[in-house]
C-alpha cells in the first residue's frame, strides 16, 4: 500500500477532484454538507480560528497495486487507522474510494486545524505515515512495498511534490530518473548508457578506482544541476545499473568514461579562467560549450542558440519557455567569434570531426551522423521533459515500430514528416498552433513551408516542454479536417471515392484524415458542410467538423494524458498517407453541401418571410381605398387568408392575392409580380432562376383570367366615376 499526501491551502478544488460524479463513492465524513461547495464551507468556519495558517488541508491517497481487493468496510477502517496515526481524530475529514481507475484507493482530506483550533503537527508525517502503510500490509495480507530508503528509485520529496502541483513540471532530480531509467532500456554496455543520456543533454560524470578497472561512483548533470547516483536512488548508481544489466568492462567502456572525467576537467579548468579571459573559451574551439550545444540554432540544454548567449532569458513553464521569446529566430545560422562556420566547427568532445551541414552535429567518418548524434542534433528535447524520454526510448528500441519509429541515421524523422505532411496540403502558408497542455492556451504562428522546417527544431522543444503541435492551411483554400476516425473508417471513406490527401495516426487506431476537395479555393460554409457530413458518415467527431479546425502535425508527440501507452510514454503522431490528391468523388460532396445550404437559407427565409405575415399592421397613412404600396396589399390579404387557413397551401394563397389584387383594378401586372417575388413564403422554397419565373407565370394566369378581367373592368369604371365626381 502507497500513501501520498500533499499539503494545500484550498478545500474546494480537492473535494471537487475527489467527490467527482460517477467517479467516486463517498465512504465516510464529519460534514453535514452534500456537496464539495458545501463541505468546503464548513471547513472554511473551522479555518477561521486559525485564518494565518496558510496550508491547512491535507489530501491523502492511499493505494494498492492492480488486482488487489478491499471491502469498502475495510477501507474505511484503513481510512481512520490513518487519520488516528496522524493525530487527525478530533478534526473534519472527508473519505471516498475512486472508481476510474484499475487499481483501488481511497482519497482523505482533513482539516489539519481541530474543532478546539488546535493545529494538529506535520513534523515526520511521511515517516510516520510509511510506518502505517508497512503495517497495514501485514494485516491485510497486501503486496509489501520496500521503505522509500530502500527503494531502487528516491521517491519525491514533500517540497518536489509540491512544485509539481504548483507549476506542473517536474524536479530535475524527477527528471533526471525518468530519462535514465528509459535510457537503460535494452542497454547492455556504460557507453550506450552515456551516449543516450548525452543525446539529450545529460552529462554524465564517472568516478573510477584501480587505474580505470572499476567504475565506483556516477553523477548527472542537468541543466546545470548536479546530482549524485545515490540521490536519485539504487538503481543508478554502477551496482544498480550492473543489476539492470548496464555493466562496465574496462577494454570496451573506458574511452568514453575517460572522455566525460576529461570534459569535466575542462569544466572546472573553465570556471576558473572564465572571469580572468572571457574569450579563452571560443579560442579552445569550443571546448566550453555546455553539453548539448553542438552548432548554432540546433537547440541548447538552456534553449537557447548560439547567437542569443548575450540576451537575458526567462525560464518559465509552457509556450515559448526556455527560448529567447515566443518567437524564434528566423535568422540563418552565424559564425563563430574565430569566424568559423557551423559547417566546420569541431565537436563537443574536442575531437576533429568535422560537423555534419545538414544537422549540426559531428559526422563519422562516412560523413553520415550516427543514431546518438542524429537525436542529439534535432535540438528539441532542450526542455527534457516526456519527449526526451520518448526518444531515448526510441534510440533504446533500435528498430523502427508502428508506435514508436526508431531514427534514422541519415534524416531527422520528424523533419521528414513535416515536409511531406505540409507539401500534400498544396498552399503556401501553415498556421501553427502551440498548445500548453496544462493552460489550455494556444500560441499561433503563420509560417511558410520553409519557415516551418527552419524552426523544427524550436518546435521540438516546444513539444518536449509539454506542448501539443497543431497545423492547419492558412487562409482560404479547399481542404477539410475529419478527426478520430478508425482505421476502418478510413477504408470505407476510400471504397466512396472518398481517397484522403493526408492521413495521421495521432494515437494508436486514432486517425485524422485530410480530405482536398478542390486544388481551388472552397467556400467555408461548404466547407464545413462537408466536414460535418463526413464526420457523420463515418463516424468523425462532429465537434471538430468545421472550416477552421487544427489537426496535429506528424513527428512530434501527442501530449494529452489520456493518449499514454502502456508503457507510460507519449505516443508520436505518425504520418500514414500523403498523397495530397483531390478526392474523385469531391464534386458529389460539393454538390450536397451547395443543396443543403440552398435549403437552409430557403427555410430561412420562408421563416422571415412567414413572421412578416404574421406580425404585419397597417403602415401609418394607410389609404382606406385606392392605390396601396403592393408588397404591404400582399401582407394584408395574406395576413387574413390565413387566418382562415391556418396550414395553407401558399401556391393557392398566391394564386387567390393574385387574382384579388389584379381584379381590383389597382395594381399592374408587373407591381402584382414584385408583390409575390418580395413576400410570398412560397418563392422561398424555390431556386434563384425560378422565383421570377413563377411569379410571373402565376400573375399573367390570373391577369387573363375572364372573372378577373371582369371584376378589373368594373373597378376601374367606378374609379373613373369617382375621378369625374370629383
Amino acid at each position: 500500500m502507497i500513501a501520498k499526501m500533499a499539503k494545500g491551502g484550498g478545500f474546494r478544488g480537492a473535494l471537487e477532484y475527489d467527490l467527482q460524479e460517477g467517479k467516486s463513492i463517498l465512504l465516510d465524513t464529519n460534514l453535514s454538507g452534500q456537496t464539495p461547495r458545501a463541505m468546503a464551507r464548513e471547513l472554511g468556519e473551522v479555518r477561521q480560528l486559525r485564518p494565518t495558517l496558510g496550508k491547512a488541508v491535507v489530501h491523502v491517497a492511499l493505494s494498492l497495486p492492480p488486482g488487489e481487493h478491499l471491502t469498502d468496510d475495510q477501507w474505511r477502517t484503513v481510512g481512520h487507522r490513518y487519520l488516528a496515526h496522524m493525530g487527525l481524530t478530533e478534526n473534519q475529514y472527508v473519505m471516498s474510494r475512486h472508481t476510474d481507475t484499475d487499481h483501488e484507493h481511497i482519497h482523505l482530506v482533513a482539516n489539519r486545524i481541530a474543532f478546539t483550533g488546535a493545529v494538529v503537527s506535520d513534523s515526520q508525517d511521511w515517516k510516520r505515515q510509511e510506518a502505517l502503510m508497512r503495517t497495514l500490509e501485514r494485516e491485510y495480507g497486501l503486496t509489501p512495498v520496500a521503505p522509500s530508503r530502500e527503494a531502487e528509485r528516491k521517491a519525491p520529496t514533500k517540497g518536489e511534490i509540491e512544485y509539481a502541483l504548483r507549476t506542473g513540471q517536474l524536479s530535475i532530480k524527477q527528471r533526471l530518473q525518468g530519462l535514465c531509467a528509459a535510457a537503460q532500456q535494452d542497454c547492455g554496455s556504460l557507453t550506450a548508457y552515456i551516449d543516450r543520456l548525452e543525446a539529450v543533454g545529460v552529462e554524465v560524470i564517472p568516478t573510477v578506482q584501480l587505474e580505470g578497472a572499476k567504475v565506483s561512483g556516477l553523477m548527472y548533470r542537468l541543466e546545470e544541476t548536479l546530482m549524485k547516483g545515490s540521490d536519485l536512488g539504487k538503481a543508478y548508481s554502477p551496482a544498480g545499473l550492473g543489476k539492470k544489466g548496464v555493466t562496465y568492462e574496462q577494454d570496451r567502456d573506458f574511452a568514453t568514461v575517460n572522455r566525460c572525467r576529461e570534459r569535466e576537467a575542462r569544466r572546472a579548468y573553465d570556471a576558473t579562467t572564465r572571469d580572468l579571459a572571457p574569450n579563452e573559451g571560443a579560442e579552445r574551439r569550443g571546448v566550453s560549450d555546455p553539453a548539448g550545444a553542438v552548432g548554432p540554432s540546433d537547440g541548447r540544454v538552456d534553449g537557447r542558440d548560439a547567437g542569443d548567449l548575450s540576451t537575458v532569458t526567462t525560464r518559465e513553464y509552457g509556450a515559448g519557455a526556455g527560448v529567447r521569446s515566443a518567437e524564434p529566430s528566423l535568422a540563418p545560422n552565424v559564425g563563430t567569434e574565430s569566424g568559423r562556420t557551423a559547417g566546420s566547427r569541431p565537436a563537443v568532445d574536442g575531437s576533429n570531426r568535422p560537423v555534419d551541414p545538414e544537422f549540426g552535429t559531428p559526422a563519422s567518418a562516412s560523413g553520415v551522423a550516427t543514431g546518438v548524434e542524429t537525436l542529439r542534433a534535432d535540438g528539441g528535447d532542450g526542455g527534457l521533459g516526456r519527449a526526451a524520454h520518448d526518444r531515448i526510448v526510441a534510440l533504446a528500441l533500435g528498430q523502427a515500430s508502428d508506435v514508436y519509429p526508431a531514427l534514422e541515421t541519415v534524416r531527422d524523422r520528424t523533419t521528414q514528416a513535416v515536409q511531406r505532411q505540409l507539401h500534400a496540403f498544396g498552399v503556401d502558408r501553415f498556421d501553427l498552433g502551440i498548445r500548453d497542455g496544462h493552460q489550455g492556451k494556444m500560441m499561433d504562428r503563420l509560417w511558410t513551408l520553409d519557415e516551418v522546417l527552419k524552426n523544427t527544431a524550436w518546435l521540438k522543444r516546444m513539444n518536449a516542454q509539454g506542448n501539443d503541435i497543431y497545423v492547419k492551411p492558412a487562409g482560404e483554400h479547399g481542404l477539410v479536417l475529419v478527426d478520430d476516425l478508425t482505421p476502418a473508417a478510413v477504408d470505407r471513406l476510400k471504397g466512396h471515392g472518398f481517397h484522403p490527401a493526408i492521413v495521421t495516426e495521432t494515437s494508436p487506431g486514432n486517425l485524422q484524415a485530410w480530405l482536398k476537395l478542390s486544388r481551388e479555393v472552397v467556400d467555408p460554409d461548404i466547407r464545413k458542410v462537408v466536414a460535418q457530413d463526413v464526420a457523420q458518415d463515418f463516424g468523425g467527431d462532429p465537434n471538430s467538423a468545421d472550416a477552421q479546425h487544427y489537426g496535429r502535425l506528424a513527428g512530434f508527440t501527442n501530449q494529452k494524458p489520456n493518449r499514454l501507452l502502456e508503457m507510460g510514454l507519449h505516443p508520436y503522431v505518425l504520418l500514414r498517407e500523403w498523397s495530397g490528391q483531390v478526392m474523385t468523388q469531391a464534386q458529389e460532396l460539393l454538390d450536397k453541401a451547395t443543396r443543403f445550404l440552398d435549403h437552409q437559407a430557403a427555410r430561412q427565409e420562408q421563416e422571415t418571410r412567414l413572421a412578416a405575415i404574421t406580425e404585419w399592421q397597417s403602415p401609418r397613412g394607410w389609404p382606406s381605398w385606392g392605390h396601396r404600396k403592393p408588397v404591404d396589399e400582399y401582407h394584408r390579404q395574406a395576413q387574413a387568408l390565413q387566418a382562415r387557413y391556418p396550414h395553407p397551401d401558399w401556391s393557392k394563397l398566391d394564386w387567390m392575392i393574385a387574382k384579388a389584387m389584379a381584379g381590383s383594378g389597382q395594381y399592374t401586372a408587373r407591381e402584382i409580380t414584385q408583390a409575390l417575388v418580395q413576400g410570398s413564403p412560397h418563392i422561398a422554397t424555390r431556386k434563384p432562376g425560378h422565383l421570377e419565373d413563377y411569379a410571373q407565370r402565376t400573375v399573367e394566369k390570373a391577369w387573363q383570367d375572364p372573372v378577373v378581367q371582369a371584376q378589373r373592368a368594373q373597378n376601374l369604371a367606378r374609379q373613373a366615376d369617382r375621378g369625374r365626381s370629383r
